[in-house]
């Protein structure tokens, strides 16, 4: 392996492992990033990781500062408001476009994700809830078959995981609510009403701004 090859993987080893911590919720914003800590971390030399800091600080999840090290930034409420936006806008579409036009393994996939996100709330794991949550609404998005669609959900993943998680945790309580919403805007997909798909998606969307306002 070249010394360009090694080097790059070490770097998107790095990415991969610091990201996982800071969206997962284990690293809370604010958290301190010192070199020494993630050396010992990664099991890696400087070089690397000061590149994956780089990458990390313009994917918008740590903040550098010169002799100072990095520190895991927090989703401003503006930052958070914006991500609901944007999922607001393409969900309630979705929902409403593929309304009774959906075959049986979907709602067979959508089925199994809802019974995993009622043991993820039994286990009190908001962790696991959120990546269930993350894809259910993402099974939605990926109905339409339309790249655009998948790619632009994609570029909000990290965002949309902290946002979504930073909900509940300011209310624990909003895991059963959610989760009944859920069940029914997969009823709803199963009818034949887009327009009652859309304003459960939407309800369920705009919620947030009760938590977060």
């Amino acid at each position: 392996m070249s010394f360009q090859l090694a080097y790059k993987t070490l770097k998107e080893k790095a990415v991969e492992t610091i990201r996982e911590r800071i969206v997962g919720g284990m690293w809370p914003g604010g958290m301190f990033l010192s070199e020494k800590m993630l050396k010992e971390l990664l099991q890696m030399s400087s070089t690397p990781i000061r590149s994956a800091l780089d990458r990390l600080e313009m994917m918008g999840l740590v903040k550098q500062t010169p002799n100072q090290g990095a520190v895991v930034r927090e989703l401003s409420l503006k930052e958070i408001l914006n991500v609901y936006e944007l999922r607001l806008a393409m969900e309630t579409f979705a929902a409403k476009t593929l309304t009774g036009r959906l075959g049986r393994s979907f709602f067979d996939g959508l089925d199994a994700n809802l019974a995993d996100q009622e043991q993820a709330i039994k286990a009190d794991d908001v962790q696991l809830y959120v990546r269930l949550d993350r894809e259910f609404h993402g099974s939605i998005v990926r109905g339409m078959d339309n790249e655009d669609y998948v790619e632009a959900m994609d570029r909000i993943q990290d965002k949309f995981l902290m946002a979504v998680r930073t909900t509940f945790e300011k209310n624990r309580d909003r895991l059963w609510g959610s989760i009944d919403e859920h069940r029914q805007i997969r009823h709803a997909l199963a009818g034949s009403d887009p327009l009652v798909t859309e304003a459960l998606v939407g309800r369920h969307i705009e919620y947030v701004k009760t938590i977060m306002l």
